[in-house]
């Protein structure tokens, strides 16, 4: 079983066909200060691989392998080959961790390793050393020796992997508001649009690796759509969206996307979005969509129509018959009643809803009769 973890404390990930995810830490750290930390540790991860001096290295996963170590920018070619390429991969997406001899051999060459396949794996190390710090200008090497394991000293590296995700930690802190964590859910998201190693397509553990990261970005993707859905900007629809490109019948990602229509007052496109999604779900689910979805239309149908006050009231007791008639639904009713504004909707009461129709009803029998037949009547 591997384990990678993160220097944000934000998730783990256990590779052995499972995956376990840690959300993000809710530690005392002031909101303000978590926000400007991250901000510099940005700062600071642009400049380290350009300096030789820091004997740091900067590292880009996504949209491709790139690394900047001494002031030289290093392509797949210029570290050595593929296997070399892995060895490196496996230490990074380990955040540090110690990774054993065995376990590299185990990624490298499966279940028919060389005769000599911890040689030939020393030899890979030696050339990465050599790559990322030519002349050794640090004191210690950046990839070091414990006890039988190889370990990358992730405090002398800026992985873009690991910016995206404190960029999103530091977003979806509950203390930060929508207006601080836009920007920096930008700057992720940005990242994040970038494929894990698109290049490398003949290693099953990479394929974990990617699918877990898709997993991440899938989550945080709908987390980002609902922190900032109201402010003037269309970054949560935007976001909802593209969690639905990568899972269609995520039920959680369509009310990201009803949600921060709802928020922005887009009530009939709201509607139109909710009739797509229970025709998507009827045709390959066959099912309705979920009460949490259910109860979202109907706040966007009563936001359609609030400046019609007898089809708002008339939308008012319909629901709550419907409501009524299904089990387990007097606290739905309740959290719907006390939305609304009108003598109507404050009580939950099935009753004050039939007399509700009735009224309508006897008002509908009172008009021309021209209209009448006009209403089906």
């Amino acid at each position: 079983m591997t384990v990678l973890t993160n220097t944000t404390a934000r998730r783990a990930v256990v590779f052995d066909d499972e995956s376990t995810f840690v959300e993000p830490s809710t530690g005392t750290t002031g909101t303000t200060g978590t926000i400007d930390r991250v901000r510099e540790l940005v700062s600071v991860g642009q400049v380290i691989g350009n300096d030789p001096d820091a004997g740091g290295i900067s590292v880009d996963l996504l949209g491709g392998l790139r690394v900047r170590a001494g002031g030289r920018t290093l392509g797949p070619r210029e570290l050595g080959g593929t296997k070399p390429r892995l060895v490196l991969f496996a230490l990074l997406l380990h955040r540090g961790s110690p990774v054993s001899k065995d376990r590299l051999v185990s990624l490298l060459w499966g279940e028919s390793p060389p005769r000599r396949a911890k040689a030939t794996l020393e030899a890979y190390v030696c050339v990465l050393r050599r790559t990322l710090q030519p002349g050794q200008a640090a004191r210690e090497s950046l990839i070091t020796t414990v006890a039988g394991c190889y370990a990358i000293d992730m405090r002398r590296v800026d992985l873009d992997l690991v910016r995206y995700e404190g960029l999103v930690s530091a977003a979806l802190h509950s203390g930060a508001s929508a207006a601080d964590a836009l920007p920096l859910l930008r700057q992720a998201m940005a990242l994040a649009e970038s494929a894990l190693l698109p290049e490398e397509s003949d290693s099953e553990w990479l394929d974990d690796a990617r699918r877990i990261h898709n997993q991440n970005v899938h989550k945080d993707l709908i987390a980002a759509s609902h922190k900032v859905a109201g402010l003037p900007f269309d970054s949560a629809e935007r976001w909802a969206r593209l969690a639905l490109e990568g899972d269609p019948l995520d039920e959680s990602a369509w009310h990201a996307l009803l949600a921060s229509m709802e928020a922005s007052g887009q009530h009939a496109d709201g509607l139109q979005a909710y009739d797509q999604c229970r025709r998507l779900f009827a045709a390959e689910l066959g099912c309705a969509p979920g009460p949490g979805l259910q109860e979202l239309y109907t706040r966007l149908l009563q936001g359609a129509n609030e400046d019609d006050d007898e089809l708002s009231q008339l939308l008012d007791a319909v629901v709550k018959l419907h409501m009524a008639s299904r089990p387990g639904s007097a606290s739905s009713v309740t959290a719907l009643a006390s939305r609304r504004r009108d003598p109507i909707a404050q009580s939950a009461s099935v009753e004050q809803a039939f007399r509700a129709l009735n009224l309508l009803l006897r008002k509908v029998d009172s008009r021309p009769s021209h209209l009448t037949v006009a209403l089906g009547a």
